[in-house]
């Protein structure tokens, strides 16, 4: 069971930023998620919004700004981050979650993960079916992953998961609010069955997580230091 920190340790650092990523490794996770974007000059930062509001505070546009524009604006000491800072910071055993928020960020994050030959431990994951598809046809070895925030029917899933290879698939934990507990647990299942690791996201509690531990690889955890202690120690 691997342990993500979704944007870092999101609970207690600010949010997508080069602190945050390496408080999430420090505090025992196995490594990070994080969202991608496209800047006008070429960049790829780290954000979660196409604007910076959220972090920042400024309702500044990041695909329509340079990178030396939107490093004006910081946040807690925290200034936006690149793709390239966050494996130059992290050790090079820190597996990296690289959320595809733009597609026009898929080809040159790929190229920036390559780079830095970090293929073998980056995931790329996005709920845009073309940013994946232009991961695939890069390159067949990338490890790609859907993310979901609804039910596919069966039969759409066999063709995502046929055409595009995935290697994992991404569930909300909240899909056990959308339809039972036991039809959820048979979705799990069943993805499983047909190939892909499972990853789910955003888990803050154990008890919630606990019935389908089972069908997991990994999780995606705001509350890094609490679900480290759990997945691996077993709930006190």
């Amino acid at each position: 069971m691997i342990v993500l920190g979704h944007k870092g340790y999101s609970a207690k650092y600010p949010e997508n930023t080069v602190l945050s990523f390496r408080k999430a490794i420090e505090y025992g996770a196995d490594g990070v998620e994080l969202d991608v974007w496209l800047t006008s000059d070429g960049r790829v930062v780290i954000n979660h919004d196409r604007t910076i509001k959220e972090n920042f505070g400024v309702d500044v546009d990041i695909k329509g700004s340079t990178l030396d524009e939107l490093r004006k604006y910081e946040f807690r000491g925290e200034r936006i981050a690149t793709l390239e800072e966050v494996y130059e910071s992290l050790p090079n055993t820190a597996v990296i979650n690289v959320e595809i928020k733009d597609v026009d960020a898929s080809v040159p994050a790929f190229d920036i993960v390559k780079k830095y030959n970090a293929l073998d431990r980056t995931l790329f994951s996005s709920f845009k079916i073309d940013a994946l598809k232009l991961i695939r046809e890069t390159c067949e070895e990338a490890k790609i992953g859907l993310l979901i925030d609804r039910p596919y029917k069966v039969h759409e899933f066999v063709k995502l998961i046929r055409n595009l290879k995935l290697d994992y698939v991404n569930p909300p934990i909240d899909g056990a609010k959308i339809m039972r507990k036991s039809l959820f647990k048979f979705y799990l299942r069943a993805i499983s069955a047909m190939g892909p690791r499972l990853i789910m996201w955003t888990v803050n509690d154990y008890e919630e997580f606990e019935p389908y531990i089972q069908f997991c690889y990994g999780v995606i955890t705001d509350e890094v230091e609490k679900m480290v202690k759990l997945v691996r120690g077993g709930q006190e």
